[in-house]
């Protein structure tokens, strides 16, 4: 199980939808089909797939995708979007994606949505890494897609204060209301560690209100760990891209995007 034994996820149904309101980017599916291009129909895996923001256009695509995810709200989220033309072609697990033992024999896994940012340490994303080596066949592709951050801790993330609107932060279609805060309460600038001090007071219709509170540590990735990963576990990177637009890496750049082959 993860360090971050408390899913922020599962705190409240609301949650997820939520998420679907804010968080409603297209432009790495766009860059994802690019990358895929003629190849297919594919079959795919998803760890951290969430309310299935990335695995639903691809099945619509035409591809056969399998997702996983620890948080049963946002895998009912994301079941609830099936249709009738995509539903066969579509298996959602609950399951702990850093615990390994993925299913196997995909052409390409998708670690999308910056979903490292939400592991405790390195050795978690290494995991990942290794787990998704597992599952693929010879000659399979790896997505890898999260924010650059290079050198030590951002100065932004070790700022003392609650940080109050944090996400979850919003007023669901029911009327309840969520008020999201964090804080950072140790950090580590060298290892690129943080804890924060995470909370959320869900707020119901009928006037109830619960508050909920827990730790959750972060490594925000570097680049120099992924190549290294990468390259232990047998990927060669074919492209390494700065953004969603599909601009070449560079130091400079916004996000740091691996497309990545399993050699055979």
């Amino acid at each position: 199980m993860s360090q971050n034994d408390v899913n922020l996820y599962d705190v409240n149904e609301c949650v997820a939808q939520l998420y679907d309101q804010i968080i409603d980017d297209t432009m790495d599916v766009c860059l994802l089909r690019r990358l895929i291009g003629g190849r297919g129909p594919l079959r795919i895996l998803e760890p951290f797939c969430g309310t299935g923001r990335i695995l639903i256009p691809l099945a619509e695509d035409g591809h056969t995708l399998v997702g996983i995810d620890q948080a049963g709200a946002m895998l009912r989220r994301a079941e609830a979007k099936l249709t009738a033309q995509i539903s066969d072609r579509v298996t959602l697990l609950t399951a702990d994606a850093t615990a390994g033992g993925w299913p196997t024999g995909f052409d390409l896994v998708v670690l999308g949505g910056n979903c490292f940012y939400d592991l405790a340490t390195p050795a978690e994303q290494q995991a990942c890494i290794a787990a998704a080596a597992a599952s693929l066949l010879p000659g399979g592709y790896l997505f890898l897609d999260n924010d650059h951050m290079e050198g030590e801790l951002a100065e932004s993330w070790r700022r003392p204060g609650v940080n109050t609107g944090s996400f979850p932060t919003g007023t669901c279609p029911d009327g309840t209301r969520l008020e999201g805060r964090m804080e950072t309460i140790w950090y580590d600038a060298p290892r690129r560690l943080v804890r924060l001090r995470r909370g959320v007071t869900i707020t119901f219709p009928d006037g109830r209100v619960v508050d909920r509170e827990w730790v959750q540590q972060k490594h925000p990735v570097s680049v120099d760990e992924i190549r290294g990963w990468l390259a232990e576990y047998g990927f060669v990177v074919e492209q390494m891209l700065g953004d969603h637009a599909g601009t070449p890496y560079t130091d400079q750049s916004t996000r740091a995007t691996f497309w990545a082959r399993k050699q055979p």
